[in-house]
C-alpha cells in the first residue's frame, strides 16, 4: 500500500497529493532508518505520516524529516526526528556492508545502481584515488565487485573517517587506505599516482576537478559529478571539464537520480591522456 493511500482519511483529500510518494530507507531487515522530505502544508500531518512509513516498513526503526539542503563545511542534511530510534544503521547492497549513520555523514542508498556501475569499469589492478569518500561507499562496492590495485579514500568529516575505516574492516577490505585530512591539501600530495579518481560530491566539486586531473598518471579516467537541470542536465558538468582540461575527452554520461525538482545529479567520465 502506497504511502499517499496509507494517508487516505487522515490528510484531507485537498492535500492528498502533497503527500510524499517515496522516502528513503537506509538499513536492512535488522534495523532501518527513513528519511522523508514533507512539505509545510502538511506539518500537522508529519506524525502521522512518519507512523504510517513504520507500519509500512516494519524494520523502520526512526524516521527522520529532511529539512532545507546540504549546509555546512560536511555538507550535512539537516534532519527532524519525527520517531525516534536508532540512527546509525547496517546498510546492505550488492553483497557488501555500509555501516553508517546519516545524521552525521552524508550518504545516500539512491546511489546504488551508479556505485555498482562505476566499480564495474574498473580494471584489474587499477589505482584509484576517492575523494570526498564519506563512509567509503563507493571504495566498498569497488573493493568487492572489482580487483583494483589499490583505493585511497580521502575523508575531511571525522564521523565519516570513522565509519570509512570501520567499513573497510566490516568488508575485510586490504587493498584500501582511509585517509583523514582535506582534499585541498591531500590531493597535490598524489599527483600522477592513480589510474581512477572518483569525485562524489556534486556540490562544490568543480573547483577541485583540477586537483583531480593532476593525481591521474600517464592516462586515466575521472568520474565527476555535478548537478544539472532538467531541459540540459550535463551542461554544467560539460563547461566545467572543458575549462579544467580542454585536451580531455568526456568518454560517458550518467543521470545518477533526481536531486531536487527540475534538477539531477549526474556523472560525467572524463578521459585524460598526457603527451608526456
Amino acid at each position: 500500500m502506497a504511502l499517499r493511500q496509507k494517508m487516505r482519511g487522515i490528510v484531507p483529500d485537498e492535500l492528498l497529493e502533497r503527500v510524499p510518494t517515496s522516502f528513503e530507507i537506509i538499513g536492512s531487515r535488522d534495523g532501518a532508518v527513513a528519511i522523508v522530505e514533507i512539505p509545510p502544508e502538511l506539518e500537522r500531518y508529519k506524525y502521522s505520516i512518519a507512523r504510517a512509513i513504520v507500519e509500512l516498513n516494519k524494520h523502520v526503526r526512526a524516521v527522520l524529516r529532511r529539512v532545507g539542503g546540504r549546509t555546512g563545511e560536511y555538507r550535512l542534511y539537516n534532519y527532524e526526528m519525527l520517531i525516534e530510534g536508532p540512527t546509525e544503521v547496517l546498510h546492505k547492497e550488492h553483497g557488501y556492508y555500509i555501516k553508517v549513520d546519516p545524521t552525521k555523514v552524508y550518504f545516500s542508498s539512491r546511489d546504488q545502481t551508479d556505485r555498482l556501475d562505476v566499480a564495474r569499469r574498473v580494471g584489474e589492478g587499477e589505482r584509484v584515488l576517492y575523494l570526498f569518500a564519506g563512509a567509503g561507499p563507493y571504495a566498498v562496492a569497488i573493493s568487492k565487485l572489482a580487483r583494483p590495485g589499490l583505493i585511497v579514500a580521502v575523508e575531511l568529516n571525522p564521523w565519516g573517517f570513522k565509519y570509512m575505516v570501520e567499513n573497510f574492516r566490516i568488508n575485510r577490505m586490504r587493498n584500501a587506505v582511509a585517509v583523514h585530512g582535506d582534499v585541498a591539501v591531500v590531493a597535490p600530495l598524489l599527483r600522477r599516482k592513480f589510474d581512477r579518481v572518483i569525485m562524489t560530491l556534486p556540490l562544490g566539486a568543480r573547483s577541485y576537478l583540477p586537483l583531480a586531473l593532476e593525481c591521474i598518471d600517464r592516462e586515466g579516467v575521472v568520474h565527476f559529478y555535478c548537478l544539472g537541470r532538467e531541459e540540459d542536465p550535463f551542461r554544467e558538468a560539460e563547461t566545467a571539464v572543458s575549462e579544467a582540461c580542454p585536451s580531455c575527452e568526456i568518454v560517458g554520461k550518467r543521470v545518477v537520480r533526481d536531486y531536487a525538482p527540475r534538477v539531477y545529479k549526474v556523472r560525467v567520465d572524463v578521459y585524460l591522456k598526457r603527451e608526456s
